[in-house]
């Protein structure tokens, strides 16, 4: 039973009673019959624009995508998008349909193309509903009878077999990837996404329209590529529908099948790519520098002596198809320089140990490091079969400690020590600024090491006892002045060339 919230019962009651039909479709639909929520909602009516604008003049309406036959309609805080019926909507071009049908054919795929309304109940026409409560849930393309004419030599041939018909007529899905390529990517995200399965004659359909990516607006191929990569079900989709996505990503072609010879890696690259991917933490940056961030290797490899493979450069070569992609698909610019740097990055050695972690901590950042130690771990997780490998556990420490320095305000940087070179230069304990520089690092590597001593009482207790050393590293350096001072004389007092007498 579909029980819809009061504001979209107001909306639709609104229509009817202006003598209008009025129906929700498409997605919220879907969602309803799967026992979820929507929080989106589109109402269909065979009123014309300006009909819908008179009967919620008392509403406060949004006439922004009105050049797509759809207005923004606010009902009891609710914003509901009402459209009269369409028949096809490119950019701000659209066609106006006279009937239900007619709208729900344009939407794609079977589990969208149904309506409802309290007043008329569900209406499938395409057998929606059946794809979703089956065993398993499918994404079925929506097809039409088309009716060819046979050759003749086809006609002769069925003659001959005492066929009377020289016409042929067969289901075709085609049209539904033509008027919207990037339902080619939209197919594969509801799986990503969801628990669906693409049946075999839309794959089919699917293989047979890839070319039409050539004509996708680089912006929605962006938008359904990254809702695939953050999908709960990313990796096995990337794997499986690669013959599909390398006509949007042709760089992931040479990947795919590619053997690593590695005894680091139980897994081809695409397949190591892919669960990369589904190991990574849901975050634009991370999933996608994980999707790019073995690219480079089919480029990169060598086998040696023994039959292992190497992939020297790899991490560079990966960044540049990484940054060709994101410009083709117009990525955002900061989102751009994240990725790229975690991909040319992600296989840099991290330390478990504390004191070199909070080195690295100040040559790349507390967020920077930490999503690099987040890359590293989906990338070392998506090695072998047993994902919990001895480096995925160092690697796993290293974010630990990682996590506690920044929670607990561990001094990792100089800047962070309780004493500054004015508390000694106050207390007479330095004579210069270059004692005093001396001095601070001195606090600064004892801190590294026992950050408990970050204490300004504590730290020029040992800035007082710790004179006698500055005395001593002084003394060693007027030692080495000498010392080079005594090369250099050596040096001027040989003579540059020597000429032999003849």
């Amino acid at each position: 039973m579909i029980i819809l919230p009061q504001p979209v019962n107001e909306a639709i009651e609104r229509l009817e009673n202006a003598g209008f039909d009025a129906y929700i479709v498409g997605a919220c639909v879907r969602e309803l019959i799967l026992g979820n929520s929507p929080q989106d909602f589109d109402i269909v009516t065979n009123a014309e624009i300006n009909d819908i604008l008179f009967a919620f003049r008392d509403y406060r309406i949004s006439d922004e995508g009105m050049q797509r036959g759809e207005i923004l309609v606010t009902v009891v805080g609710m914003i509901i998008q009402v459209s009269p019926y369409r028949r096809e909507v490119v950019g701000n071009r659209v066609m106006y349909a006279q009937d239900l049908e007619t709208d729900l054919f344009r939407r794609g795929f079977t589990m969208n193309a149904m309506a409802y309304s309290p007043r008329s109940g569900l209406i499938d026409p395409y057998g929606g509903k059946s794809c979703l409560t089956g065993e398993i849930k499918r994404v079925v393309a929506i097809g039409e009878n088309v009716t060819i004419n046979n050759k003749k030599d086809e006609r002769r041939d069925r003659k001959n077999r005492g066929e009377e018909s020289d016409a042929e007529t067969y289901y075709d899905m085609s049209r539904s990837f033509t008027i919207a390529p990037w339902r080619l990517l939209q197919a594969i995200r509801y799986c990503a996404e969801d628990e669906y399965e693409i049946d075999e004659a839309t794959q089919a359909a699917m293989q047979q329209n890839v070319s039409c990516f050539e004509y996708a607006e680089s912006g929605r191929i962006f938008e359904e590529l990254s809702r695939i990569v953050m999908g709960k079900f990313a990796a096995r989709v990337l794997e499986k529908y690669g013959d599909i996505l390398k006509y949007v990503l042709p760089e992931i072609e040479p990947c795919i099948g590619f053997e690593q010879h590695s005894e680091y890696h139980d897994f081809g690259v695409w397949e190591h790519i892919a669960r990369s991917v589904g190991y990574a933490l849901p975050e634009p940056a991370i999933r996608f520098a994980m999707l790019f961030h073995d690219l480079g290797k089919p480029d990169c490899f060598s086998l040696d002596s023994k039959g292992h493979g190497h992939f020297r450069g790899h991490s560079e070569r990966g960044r540049l198809l990484a940054e060709g992609i994101m410009r083709r698909l117009e990525f955002d610019r900061d989102l751009s320089e994240e990725i790229s740097w975690l991909v040319y990055h992600h296989d840099v050695d991290i330390p478990e140990d504390r004191k070199e972690l909070k080195a690295l901590i100040r040559e790349l950042g507390t967020e920077d490091l930490k999503r690099l130690l987040q890359c590293e771990i989906a990338d070392n997780r998506a090695k072998k079969e047993d994902p919990e490998t001895a480096d995925v556990k160092r690697l796993r420490s290293a974010l630990t400690a990682l996590n506690e320095i920044i929670d607990t305000g561990e001094c990792y940087d100089i800047r962070q020590l309780a004493v500054t070179k004015r508390d000694l230069t106050e207390r007479r304990l330095v004579n210069s600024d270059r004692e005093a520089d001396e001095l601070i690092n001195v606090l600064f590597e004892i801190v590294l090491d026992k950050p408990s001593f970050n204490n300004k009482l504590m730290l020029l207790d040992m800035a007082e006892r710790s004179k006698s050393k500055l005395e001593q590293l002084a003394a060693q350096r007027e030692q080495k002045l000498k010392e080079q001072q005594a090369r250099e004389r050596s040096r001027r007092s040989e003579p540059i060339f020597s000429k032999k007498k003849r």
